[in-house]
């Protein structure tokens, strides 16, 4: 008599795909659950076990994978159970829905989150919306001093130096971060056109273009500008003398971030609650 227990097999994709997403410690893209299949089917065959059900699974192309989360995301819409999949930069995750908010946060003993001030989102939106920019743009478009939200959205690290201008002054240049999409539910900065159609993000190559110094303009007192250390490289920049300079990255966000004292009136990043008012 065989004594074996015998693991009962999964109906369908979905619900393989169900349990890889609630079981993992982190999102999962597509690509990486059609790998789980794979690697599953894989294994299967080098123990000499021909289920078909599982190399049917490990066939299936990454559309396939993707409708099914979909489905999955359609089902959980319907059922309103209050809690839903969704599809953040780094992946697909479960979470609690909005909602709920209040009951989750009592149960967990966690404080009502800071909710972003008008003046912090606005000027969010236009960095993300106008990226890379200089922070003279956002104050020409704002028309007040954005120094203290700039430093405190960094501190935040919902916006990061992307570089610098080549601009005179060579002003640094902004963008949003990973973390920015996370918080926001985003997957891609393209999903910001969707979210309002008369909002458009800015072309890369335009804005690009706006902060490149053109050749005509260029005279020899420019040439040591040249050996500066140019974005996304990470070695110390040699001056004309030889000596080597420090990495503008990291001067940079030292010096928008300075010494944590901010001197003068500045608008709020979050937003004032009164005593008692929940979210």
């Amino acid at each position: 008599m065989d004594n074996e227990i015998k693991m009962p097999m999964a109906k369908s994709l979905q619900q393989v795909i169900g349990s890889l997403l609630f079981a993992s410690d982190h999102p999962l893209t597509a690509e990486e659950i059609r790998a789980c299949l794979k690697n599953v089917a894989k294994e299967s065959k080098e123990r000499g076990e021909e289920d078909e059900t599982v190399q049917l699974f490990a066939n299936q192309p990454l559309r396939e994978v993707k409708d099914a989360i979909g489905d999955i995301q359609k089902e959980l819409a319907r059922l309103d159970l209050g809690f839903e999949l969704v599809e953040t930069s780094a992946g697909f995750h479960f979470q609690s829905q909005p909602a709920g908010g209040r009951w989750v946060r009592n149960l967990l003993k966690m404080d009502r989150p800071n909710r972003l001030s008008h003046p912090a989102l606005e000027t969010l939106a236009i960095i993300a919306y106008r990226q890379p920019i200089a922070k003279s743009e956002i104050e020409g478009i704002r028309g007040v001093d954005a120094g203290h939200i700039v430093k405190s959205l960094m501190e935040l690290h919902l916006i990061r130096i992307v570089g610098r201008s080549e601009l005179p002054g060579r002003p640094f240049l902004y963008g949003t971060t990973t973390t920015f999409l996370d918080h926001f539910g985003l997957s891609t900065l393209k999903e910001l056109n969707e979210l309002d159609p008369t909002l458009q993000r800015s072309k890369p190559s335009e804005r690009k273009a706006a902060h490149t110094k053109k050749k005509k303009e260029e005279t020899a007192s420019d040439a040591p500008v040249q050996m500066e250390l140019t974005e996304g490289q990470g070695k110390p920049v040699q001056k004309p003398d030889g000596k080597p300079q420090a990495n503008p990255d990291t001067e940079g966000i030292r010096e928008v971030l300075g010494n944590g004292k901010d001197v003068g009136s500045e608008e709020s990043v979050f937003e004032e609650t009164k005593d008692g008012e929940e979210s």
